[in-house]
């Protein structure tokens, strides 16, 4: 393998790397983090073309031991911002302190005996497994990883690249005090620095990947507080109407003929709340209502608001009779949460009717709309079950009070 070839193929390599990060993230959105990992690869980069002169200037020399030290550390300071919401062990200002420490044990080494090749080969080796073992520890505690397979494979190469400088510490180990035939080869060794700039770009790549991820993610998030605002009221967080009769239409299908009730409800006198006292009173009270009915009926019921101050529900296996017991309950619940407060309680009244054998939704709907009305001009304050008779005229089978005493 001719050495000088595989430099300037490296640099090449690394350049293209670097400037497709940058290019990626001048025209694509990105999130924070991401130019901490371009950065990384630009002072690779920059590391490798130091070693040009390393001959000549052994600042340059140490220049490119510390920016071939720092790329694990820096592409976890991208990770940190990218992930801030994950709390790591070591705070930011811990990278710095482990980078400083590797590099200057580096220095003390090469400062005690600079023709040493051997001590130098193993203290980088040394420093940069630190490096690396120190990001993947990071890693690993980020909460993420276990869920990202992007993150794994990051985490992954960190310890790989962990793996792959062993031999070559245990062969600076080996030669440490002892003179080297051809330091420059020994050093420089260009197998090693292959297998390394292959997985730098790999890891280009996962940068890449992770932001495509986080994106695809936030797509996601996106449709579904979408389909939160189509199918629910963002007020309440009940399903809407559209939602609740799709939903009821398939409940009604699956159960027994003749076995849902259907409860329609609304909150007596809800405009005079609204213009006594305003109408962050009637969003109150109509959260009141959802929450209450929503903590009230079994997991298989549904709840849905029509629209304004109108509640309604699918109560599945449920007979007329049980159905009057849990509008009661509802409005007892109701009372309860506003027995401290110091205005007019909110009241409710209802309309249930049983869901007959081949009944389309719509029409049992609308024969609890008119069981809700009949418990409006009974005087409010009241459940009405009712049913239709053969001539489609409304039948009350039963009327409850519900609440203390009706308005």
């Amino acid at each position: 393998m001719h050495a000088p070839t595989l430099f300037v193929t490296v640099i090449v390599v690394m350049a293209t790397a670097a400037s497709l990060m940058t290019f990626v993230g001048l025209v694509q959105r990105t999130y924070r983090g991401f130019w901490w990992w371009v950065l990384a690869q630009w002072l690779n980069l920059a590391g490798a073309l130091c070693l040009v002169f390393k001959e000549q200037s052994p600042l340059a020399f140490a220049l490119s031991v510390v920016l071939g030290l720092q790329w694990p550390i820096t592409m976890l300071a991208g990770l940190r911002r990218f992930y801030v919401r994950s709390e790591l062990p070591v705070p930011s200002w811990g990278d710095s302190v482990v980078l400083a420490g590797a590099f200057l044990w580096w220095v003390v080494i090469w400062g005690r005996d600079p023709d040493d090749a051997g001590a130098r080969v193993a203290a980088f080796t040394m420093s940069s497994i630190t490096c690396y073992l120190y990001a993947a520890w990071m890693v690993w505690s980020i909460r993420e990883w276990r869920q990202s397979a992007h993150l794994k494979a990051f985490l992954t190469f960190l310890v790989v690249g962990i793996v792959v400088q062993i031999p070559r510490l245990l062969e600076g180990l080996r030669h440490w005090g002892h003179p080297v035939e051809n330091p420059n080869a020994f050093v420089q060794q260009p197998f090693l620095v292959l297998v390394l700039t292959v997985g730098v770009i790999f890891a280009v790549y996962m940068g890449l990947l992770l932001t495509y991820e986080r994106t695809e993610q936030d797509l996601r998030e996106s449709q579904r507080q979408l389909r939160m605002m189509v199918d629910f009221d963002m007020l309440t967080q009940l399903p809407n109407r559209r939602h609740f009769q799709d939903m009821a239409q398939q409940t009604v299908r699956l159960s027994p003929p003749g076995a849902c009730a259907l409860m329609l409800f609304d909150i007596d006198h809800f405009k005079s709340i609204n213009e006594k006292h305003g109408h962050a009173a009637g969003d109150s009270a109509l959260r009141l209502v959802s929450s209450v009915a929503r903590t009230m009926l079994r997991g298989r019921d549904l709840v849905g608001r029509m629209g304004g101050d109108q509640f309604v529900a699918l109560l599945p296996d449920t007979a007329t009779q049980d159905a009057l017991r849990v509008a009661s309950r509802m409005a007892r619940q109701i009372e309860q949460k506003q027995a401290d407060s110091t205005r007019e309680p909110i009241r409710l009244s209802a309309g249930i009717v049983q869901v007959q054998e081949q009944e389309p939704l719509d029409k049992a709907l609308h024969r609890a709309i008119e069981a809700l009305a009949e418990a409006k001009r009974q005087g409010r304050g009241r459940v009405v079950s009712a049913d239709t008779s053969p001539e489609g005229n409304l039948v009350v089978i039963a009327t409850r009070t519900l609440g203390s005493s009706p308005r």
